[in-house]
């Protein structure tokens, strides 16, 4: 049952994305996305650390609408969107495997920092860390700066 949920609700989040921008345009999309999932870690951060009243409600729905984003994101770089307005590295088309794998990590520890939210702050905190840590590496490899 959980699982046919998560399901729906990356599906739901590919046709919102789709629809936003339309399939001719990937690299909107991925922007779109990322431009969410920076939202979304930004209030997750806030509350990590205390600069934000902990809500966990809040703060289990911003990791697992992250964690529906990652599997989304892969998608949103078929052949030729690595040109025009984008910071995606080349690097990103050339080692795609990797790249998933990235985005699957980043995916199963924003669902850990989801169920971790209930815990309370330090457990959430804990957990978010990671979470972050993925967002960098990924960053680091496959954001042009």
């Amino acid at each position: 049952m959980r699982m046919t949920a998560g399901l729906v609700l990356i599906a739901a989040s590919l046709v919102l994305v789709t629809a936003a921008f339309g399939d001719d345009d990937p690299i909107a999309a991925r922007q779109a996305l990322m431009k969410r999932n920076g939202a979304e870690a930004r209030t997750a951060f806030l509350m990590a650390k205390g600069r934000m009243p902990f809500d966990p409600a809040a703060a289990a729905t911003a990791m697992n609408d992250i964690a529906a984003d990652m599997a989304i994101l892969p998608t949103l770089f078929p052949p030729g969107s690595d040109q025009g307005k984008t910071k995606a590295s080349p690097d990103v088309f050339t080692n795609m495997d990797d790249f998933k794998a990235l985005a699957a990590t980043m995916a199963t520890d924003a669902k850990a920092a989801a169920t971790a939210a209930p815990q309370g702050v330090d457990a959430f905190a804990a957990a978010f860390t990671t979470v972050d840590g993925d967002c960098s590496a990924c960053h680091q490899k496959y954001r042009v700066r």
